[in-house]
């Protein structure tokens, strides 16, 4: 397997073209899919302003045809914001910006508009949508806490406290001093469709479910009360980390254990993990890289799941086996508890082998443990177009369903073949909106969209008579589903079959059995656990409050259910792309109770699964609607993780992401990078609601620690120069202040008055091109010369440099973009003012490790990830500057940095 790796990527180099700026122009990749087969080049170009900026891109498919428009092109503000995008794949898009970029007016290919209002501080008051030909209606509205003492009594002063969006209302009742929301009210709209919020309150009110959470001082989640009165436990470890949590149910005097003793590495990985049920879980991981090699769930002496992990030199999984299975042999056939996989020199899976159970044209069906279904080899192969199209999945096995799909010409919209026929070109125009949205699931079954390009309701049945079978999808304001209504007419009556999301909260209910049926889900380690409670009869041979344990491979794929005593109840496996290779489980109706599946996403009826912004068509092994985070995962909006589903996954349908980071990358560069590539609200990069009471928590703690100190408050102003003046003194710079040495004397003697900070912070900047990842590498030593302002909040350290550090009269088109991550342990002090909350301050010459360096582009526009540690033995490194790359000591010599340090200090 290795052999035959090295072989299909031998002389496959990737070539890169810039301007005299050096910004790149042209990419070049090499494509090679068969042993000594051609290698293809794969040539993307971009097309730049004179500023620098991406204003058209082609991918290699649409590259070689000279009458192809470009995949993305985009139209920038004076200030470098992106005003309109038109995509061959999503259409176009306009936005208006106010003064502050905050988005005003937004429209897009269908005719649709959004209009945004905001208060004199500049936050959100209201939404207004408007479909082609229709009038605007409000689908949002924004209320927030004023000086009142009666919102002063539940720390609601200036915080959102009510938020009406498409689904309902979320109310926010009660903060912590430090900013945490205590109890939140979420309300569900009483008709589903279209909605007009009113102005006053009284119009808007109605019943609520409430959730309650407690919190430690940092912010960690202790207990969580859900609106049936639930209880989770959670304990975290003296670094934050979880290692053991509970559930008491309602009415229940005791707690059930979910998890304990886990245990983690020093590189932050899980080495072991008890479940409730008395499963434990242990993983090994490589010492020199740390990449997984062994994933185990045992019981007692019994053997799970046993996953051993083979690897090619630059990490991509070769094989999987499963030692817990045996080896099986059937209609002359040795059946090895192996999956193989192979990849064309671009990294994009062309081979896969394993075993599977079914029958021809039919897919998996159910089987019983005591009568398992036949099993049997199979092996599927894939060919891609040069834009990353799957356009042809090969099956042979005895399930036998391959695939075949046409891409439009110009774009990578993708129709598969209907009895045996291609899809004209006018036939895949006619099944995508003008936003790219995919209008058929399969011949008679419609898709229907809202005016955000969320998935309003897919149609199944079509009847004559207009009474369809539906299943409804309502979403939040940040994009996530709230609720699913399934509706099916039988006997000339309407069944529905509804659930409603709520923290930690699922409730079932369908009107034709009249069951009611609440499901906890609850986090516990590295599984989850279900609590299905029927407030109703349960089913026949189910007892109620049955607790069901997740046991999932790399990607988070479930592919046990045990329950209480650790007893399995299904069991799966899965094709590379999603699909179902086998399932089995000791009765069909309590396995049909398995909604979490593939990736740790909840399959649909409609054969759907949900990732939270998009659906993903397994069968098809592509998205039904464009990306709307853009290009962050390149220029085709359609394609699944680059059709390299066994190292990415993606976690919430807007970018792949490696399953499982190795030891050389850090969490907190992994969520700055996944933030980076999320959409702009206008300002900052979307935040999701946990998020927003996290970082609301950590400003908080440092505005509760800030003092008022002359020098300081001159420093963080920032308008005045006071801080450019002491850092060019510090730094070597020439400066205009005469009076400079006590200037900084006297801000050295404030700084060391400061509190200390432990935690993680962010900073942005700008240098010359090649700083990182030339001069500076990993493994370097650096340090600055001056005092070095931070964030604890990620989204604004990229707001700082898109919108300040991207505008200053001294940044220049092919300079670097840096976004620097600190780690808990490099001392930071506490800088907060009544100016600016937000703010820590990093000593001059604090030596620092260069422990990651990663490129990410996003929208056209790349940035490089740099994350730092506090560095240990320094004596064979040199020292350099972080923010030229020049040597600042060649070799460091103790005696002669304490000096230096002293001449800061000093002054």
């Amino acid at each position: 397997m290795l052999a035959r790796t090295l072989t299909l990527h031998s002389r496959t180099p990737t070539l890169t073209a810039t301007d005299p700026r050096g910004l790149t122009v042209r990419s070049v990749g090499y494509c090679r899919s068969a042993e000594g087969g051609p290698a293809e080049a794969r040539i993307n170009r971009t097309a730049r302003d004179p500023a620098g900026r991406a204003i058209a891109q082609w991918d290699p498919r649409l590259f070689r045809d000279a009458s192809a428009p470009a995949n993305l092109a985009s139209m920038y503000s004076l200030s470098g914001k992106v005003l309109s995008t038109i995509s061959v794949d999503a259409g176009l898009r306009i936005s208006l910006l106010g003064e502050t970029d905050q988005l005003m007016h937004h429209w897009d290919g269908r005719g649709s508009q959004r209009r945004m209002e905001y208060d004199t501080l500049l936050r959100p008051q209201a939404v207004f949508e408007q479909a082609l030909d229709e009038v605007f209606s409000c689908t949002e509205r924004y209320l927030y806490g004023t000086a009142d003492p009666v919102f002063a009594d539940r720390n609601q002063c200036g915080q959102l406290i009510r938020h009406d969006d498409p689904a309902g209302t979320q109310q926010y009742e009660i903060f912590g001093l430090t900013g945490a929301l205590l109890e939140q009210i979420q309300h569900f709209l009483r008709m589903l469709g279209s909605h007009d919020w009113p102005v006053p309150l009284e119009e808007r009110n109605g019943e609520g479910a409430m959730t309650r959470s407690r919190f430690n001082p940092p912010g960690d989640v202790l207990e969580r009360t859900d609106t049936k009165g639930n209880r989770q436990f959670f304990s975290q470890t003296v670094g934050g980390q979880l290692c053991e949590s509970h559930l008491q149910l309602k009415g229940q005097p005791t707690r059930q254990l979910l998890v304990s003793a886990i245990q983690f590495n020093a590189h932050g990985q899980t080495e072991r993990e008890t479940a409730g049920n008395g499963v434990i879980t242990t993983l090994e991981y490589r010492p020199e890289d740390g990449r997984l090699i062994r994933l185990r769930a045992k019981r007692d002496s019994k053997s799970l799941q046993d996953l051993r992990y083979d690897y090619d030199p630059v990490g991509t999984v070769l094989s999987i086996e499963d030692k817990a299975q045996p080896i099986r042999y059937f209609a002359n056939q040795r059946i090895d508890p192996i999956s193989r996989y192979v990849y064309d020199s671009l990294y994009q899976l062309i081979e896969a082998t394993g075993w599977e159970a079914g029958g021809p044209n039919k897919g998996p069906h159910f089987s019983g443990f005591n009568d398992p279904a036949p099993r049997a080899n199979y092996r599927q192969t894939y060919r891609y177009d040069e834009g990353g199209n799957l356009l042809e999945l090969t099956h042979e096995g005895p399930q036998q369903h391959g695939r075949t799909l046409t891409a439009a010409r110009h774009s990578n919209r993708c129709l598969p073949e209907h009895n045996g026929l291609p899809p004209r070109e006018e036939d895949v125009a006619a099944a995508f909106d003008a936003n790219g949205n995919l209008l058929k699931l399969q011949p008679g079954q419609a898709l229907s969209w809202d005016l955000r390009n969320q998935l309003k309701d897919v149609r199944p049945v079509a009847r004559d008579s207009g009474l369809n079978d539906s299943e409804w999808y309502v979403y939040g304001a940040d994009g996530m589903r709230r609720r699913k209504i399934r509706s099916t007419q039988s006997n000339a009556r309407t069944l529905n079959a509804e659930v409603r999301y709520l923290p930690g909260l699922e409730i079932r209910s369908h009107s034709g059995t009249g069951e009611v049926l609440h499901v906890l889900v609850a986090q516990a380690g590295r599984s989850s656990v279900r609590v299905l409670h029927w407030e109703t009869e349960p089913p026949k041979d189910l007892a109620n409050n049955q607790y069901r344990y997740s046991v999932a491979d790399h990607l988070g794929s479930c592919t046990l259910e045990l329950d209480s005593a650790g007893e399995v109840i299904s069991q799966e496996r899965y094709h590379p792309f999603g699909s179902t290779a086998w399932f089995a489980g000791r009765g069909e109706v309590e396995a049909s109770y398995k909604t979490v599946r593939y990736s740790g996403k909840v399959r649909d009826a409609t054969g759907l699964y949900y990732y939270g912004f998009r659906y993903y068509v397994p069968w098809l092994q592509r998205w039904v609607n464009p990306d709307p985070a853009g290009d962050v995962d390149g220029l085709n909006f359609y394609g699944f993780v680059n059709n390299h589903p066994i190292n990415f996954i993606d976690q919430g349908g807007l970018t792949r992401w490696p399953w499982s980071r190795s030891s050389a990358q850090s969490s907190e560069v992994t969520n700055l990078i996944e933030i980076f590539n999320r959409p702009n609200d206008g300002q900052l990069r979307v935040l999701h609601d946990q998020e927003r009471a996290l970082m609301g928590r950590r400003i908080e703690q440092l505005a509760a620690q800030s003092q008022d100190l002359p020098g300081l408050d001159e420093y963080a102003e920032g308008g005045n120069g006071v801080s450019d003046q002491i850092n060019y003194f510090l730094r070597g710079m020439e400066t205009s202040e005469a009076d400079i040495k006590n200037i900084v004397a006297t801000f050295n003697s404030e700084v060391e008055t400061l509190p200390d900070y432990q935690g993680e912070a962010y900073r942005a900047m700008r240098v010359a091109a090649g700083v990182f990842g030339h001069s500076i590498k990993v493994g370097s030593i650096v340090a600055d010369q001056g005092y070095m302002s931070a964030s604890v909040v990620p989204h604004s350290v990229i707001s700082w440099l898109e919108s300040w550090a991207d505008h200053k009269p001294d940044a220049q088109a092919d300079q670097q973009r840096v976004l620097m991550v600190f780690d808990g342990q490099i001392p930071k002090k506490v800088a907060a003012t009544a100016f600016l909350a937000d703010h820590l301050l990093i000593k001059p010459l604090t030596l620092l490790k260069v422990k990651e360096i990663h490129s990410v582009e996003s929208e056209g526009r790349k940035v490089t990830v740099v994350g730092l540690q506090l560095a240990g033995d320094t004596s064979s490194h040199k020292l350099r500057d972080l923010r030229s790359g020049q040597i600042l000591l060649p070799a460091i010599n103790p005696g002669l940095l304490t000096r230096f340090r002293n001449w800061v200090s000093g002054l």
